[in-house]
């Protein structure tokens, strides 16, 4: 008899602790682990991804005397040489990021950075608004003119150019935002305004 209730009593905490671990599988689909969260065994081979988790893509109407360029590279889903002002030296460029999902960080890291590839650059200067088109949220920042370091990377020095302009935007998705950055001589950059905003405008769900 004492065998049986010691046999009892051993099994009833492996029950509960089997329901126990069941209890916390479900989660949200994207959800991050927490710092402190213990450590899991390996997982197995990776399921396919469901529709729901695949995303979507965005499209837009490309200006029409930008040229695309047809080089891929990574991490960029366009690239356009917009064509210069009259008395520029350059041409601008444009272009359009996708980093995947839940990738790229915050709007407000992303802004900032980009404003900061202006040396000293006064607060008044930077001009932030937010759009909306076709059902998507536009977060957009421009500078009309700065000193703008073309080499944020830092390796081999700055590489600064003068009276530089940018014009960006992030727009939401939910898969991952897209990144649209124009940068240029500052004349060039204005007379290229109309028609960024022109594509987004036409950004919408493919």
């Amino acid at each position: 008899m004492k065998s049986l209730v010691f046999t009892a009593c051993f099994a009833l905490p492996v029950a509960f602790a089997g329901c126990k671990s069941n209890s916390g599988q479900a989660s949200h689909a994207g959800a991050q682990p927490s710092a402190s969260a213990a450590p899991r065994a390996a997982p197995g081979p990776a399921a396919a991804p469901s529709a729901a988790n695949q995303g979507v893509e965005l499209a837009w109407t490309d200006p029409p005397t930008w040229r695309r360029s047809p080089r891929a590279v990574p991490m960029r889903k366009a690239t356009y040489e917009v064509p210069r002002a009259d008395k520029d030296l350059e041409d601008g460029e444009c272009g359009v990021f996708y980093f995947g999902i839940g990738m790229g960080g915050t709007v407000d890291a992303n802004i900032d950075r980009w404003v900061k590839q202006f040396k000293d650059l006064p607060a008044d200067k930077v001009k932030r608004a937010d759009h909306s088109a076709n059902g998507l949220v536009e977060h957009t920042v421009e500078v009309e003119s700065g000193s703008f370091n073309a080499n944020p990377m830092g390796r081999g020095g700055e590489m600064l150019k003068p009276n530089f302009g940018l014009l960006g935007a992030i727009v939401e998705e939910p898969s991952g935002e897209y990144f649209f950055k124009l940068t240029g001589p500052a004349a060039t950059v204005a007379k290229a305004r109309a028609d960024f905003y022109k594509m987004l405008d036409s950004v919408h769900v493919k």
